[in-house]
């Protein structure tokens, strides 16, 4: 080979490999990730050139060696993609604007983060052990507290997993939520080493800088949080809660080992079949992951104190931006005693049952006006002030109601009012999904059951048989809506902190007193308002109806009355059809690449990579190795699916 060619193939070699990838990957159709792209076209380029040489005798000054290998890099480039697609778990590229992509980490990392995950997983299973829980019959009926023993000895995340999910009546059997909602997240404080430069660095500037005192002794300290009084500058007195250092991190670890219980509870356990675990974890982690975040539980407190700015005698404690970050939060320091201090709150010359009167007004408003709610009204949660001014705090969870799922809560109120077990159900399925194998007929029987033990004359549900209607639907399968389930688990929470405050409290009778103008509400005045402002919105659409009617009929009597179904206007349709044709086109190629193959390796004449080897014996062992990979691909998918048995 001459210098100048030597220098040619050196000086073009870079540019026919970028034209080499781009022309590979735009061929493929699919948007794939910058690294894997590269080293696919790296790597066909140089074994297409190789095959070049060897098909054209190594003559690199002639233009069938450049032919060959610019051809045979882009097919080989275009065939290095698809395998390392193939090296993804299915289904992990079908995600819209992501198809195709396939990221590399950084393995060192990668290793390290799974050691932790594994490690902590192992942790867990070595407390339950220990606990003796392992191999132990857990029923529906009861729950060992040898579980909430485990969760609070593992502590951090499976703490306020174990109180989230103890909310969860609609999902969980009652003996479990009773014993999960025992757990104490009370835990040993960490040192002021460990405090000091993470409040530092999250809000850039030195604990003398940012207050005039801070007591380093703390209020509180939970497994999450720790809770510190302070004052600034102009000397307010402020609350600042901070995040346990590495919280983060241990987030995504738990996160992991959780995950992992939870599927090898679902497979392993009947009780799996039925709670599905791992469905149920992703959702209890994502909610736990969203009150990590105290920015968002400022938002909320800001957002929540300007909707009750008009209300008079209640308010949220005010927060200081400039002093908060996702990890800390600072906000005004409320001196008053707990809601549920009755002795307290009469030495300071108010009435417990007016302040259970406020509250609940500021709950309906909150609930129907605003559809945004305090979440947690336990009686730690609400403060009365030495004027009686009523102050909630700790605002990380709250409650979101769209106007149309506040509609819905008034017709599911409308409904428990007449007693109507079939009407009560209608509503429920409007706002529940509902799988076809539901068994609706006897989901009536159990709803009429339950108004028959908690309806009264005139009377309506209880916040209690909210929580067993939650349970009732769940045992049929119907799993309630998040914002549905807050609501039932605050309406719960509110009736025990008011019935600490009055013993006579009725949370029903105070609905029913305060609400009289929201439609629905209120008693027989407020359901038949209810009644006509539904007749009135719906009126246009019943004038239309007769002349709609009438059209029916007369394309009937002529017989141009069709209908149309729409196999794919259902997602769980088209997902079937889909899986059926990816496999048949799949099997299809597998059978054809497998026939060709085979016939390539019966032909006796072609070129030849060597003194022995032909170019058609290496595309049909190759044909035959893809052939077999596909075809493979296919039955372990079908095996997956238990479709063979």
């Amino acid at each position: 080979m001459s210098p100048a060619v030597a220098i040619g193939w050196i000086v073009l070699g870079l540019p026919s490999m970028v034209l080499v990838t781009f022309v590979a990957g735009r061929l493929l159709g699919a948007r794939r990730g910058w690294l894997a792209l590269m080293i696919s076209g790296v790597v066909g380029w140089l074994v297409g050139l190789l095959l070049a040489g060897q098909l054209t005798g190594w003559d690199w000054s002639s233009l069938n060696m450049v032919l060959a290998t610019l051809v045979l890099g882009t097919v080989l480039t275009m065939a290095l993609a698809l395998g390392i697609d193939f090296l993804n778990p299915p289904g992990t590229l079908a995600k819209g604007e992501e198809a195709g992509l396939f990221t590399f980490e950084n393995p060192l990392a990668s290793w390290r983060q799974r050691r932790a995950q594994i490690a902590r997983f192992r942790e867990i299973l070595h407390l339950a052990r220990v606990n003796g829980l392992v191999g132990r019959h857990i029923a529906h009926d009861e729950l060992p507290d040898e579980v909430r023993h485990t969760l609070e000895q593992a502590g951090g995340i499976f703490v306020k997993l174990g109180q989230v999910a103890s909310t969860r009546s609609d999902v969980l059997p009652e003996a479990w939520t009773t014993e999960l909602a025992l757990l104490r997240s009370k835990a040993e404080p960490e040192s002021v080493d460990q405090i000091r430069p993470l409040i530092e660095g999250d809000l850039n500037g030195s604990i003398e800088e940012l207050f005039h005192t801070f007591d380093w002794d703390p209020m509180a300290s939970a497994s999450i949080a720790q809770v510190y009084r302070a004052t600034l500058h102009d000397a307010t007195p402020v609350v600042v809660k901070v995040q346990r250092p590495g919280l983060d991190e241990k987030l995504i670890v738990d996160r992991a080992a959780v995950l992992q219980i939870a599927a090898l509870i679902e497979r392993r356990t009947p009780l799996g079949l039925t709670v599905r675990p791992v469905d149920l974890a992703s959702e209890f982690l994502d909610n736990v992951a969203e009150e990590l975040d105290f920015r968002i539980e400022a938002a909320n407190a800001r957002e929540l104190a300007q909707l009750l700015s008009d209300t008079s005698g209640v308010r949220v404690p005010a927060t200081y931006p400039e002093r908060s970050s996702s990890r800390v939060l600072t906000e005004e320091q409320i001196l008053g005693v707990s809601v549920a201090d009755v002795d307290g709150l009469r030495a300071a010359g108010v009435e417990p049952s007016e302040v259970a009167d406020r509250i609940i007004r500021s709950f309906l408003t909150q609930i129907f006006d605003a559809g945004l709610f305090h979440a947690d009204p336990h009686p730690g949660n609400i403060l009365v002030e030495g004027d009686g001014t009523i102050v909630f705090i700790d605002l990380g969870a709250v409650g979101r109601m769209s106007p149309s799922q506040r509609s819905a809560t008034l017709d599911l109120l409308v409904a428990a009012s007449s007693g109507n077990s079939v009407a009560l159900r209608h509503v429920l399925t409007e706002i529940v999904p509902v799988a076809d194998s539901a068994d609706l007929r006897a989901l009536d029987r159990a709803i009429d059951q339950l108004l028959a033990r908690h309806m009264r004359a005139g009377g309506g549900l209880t916040a209690a048989a909210l929580q067993d209607l939650a349970v009732v639907t769940g045992s049929y399968g119907l799993r309630l809506p998040d914002w549905m389930a807050t609501l039932i688990r605050t309406m719960v929470t509110l009736e025990g902190t008011l019935l600490g405050i009055d013993p006579n409290f009725s949370l029903v009778e105070a609905v029913q007193h305060h609400a009289s103008g929201v439609p629905g509400l209120g008693g027989p005045d407020g359901i038949r308002g209810g009644i006509e402002q539904l007749a009135l919105t719906e009126l246009p659409r019943l004038r239309r109806m007769p002349a709609r009617i009438d059209d029916l009929l007369g394309q009937a009597s002529e017989g141009r009355l069709s209908a149309r179904l729409s196999l794919f206007s259902d997602e769980h349709n088209e997902r079937v059809v889909t899986k059926l044709v990816n496999r048949i086109a799949l099997s299809l190629l597998a059978a054809s690449i497998g026939v060709g193959s085979i016939l390539l390796l019966g032909v006796g004449h072609g070129p030849s990579l060597g003194t022995s080897t032909s170019i058609n014996e290496v595309l049909g062992y190759i044909g035959l190795a893809s052939a077999s990979v596909l075809a493979m691909r296919v039955i372990a998918g079908i095996i997956r699916d238990g479709g063979t048995t």
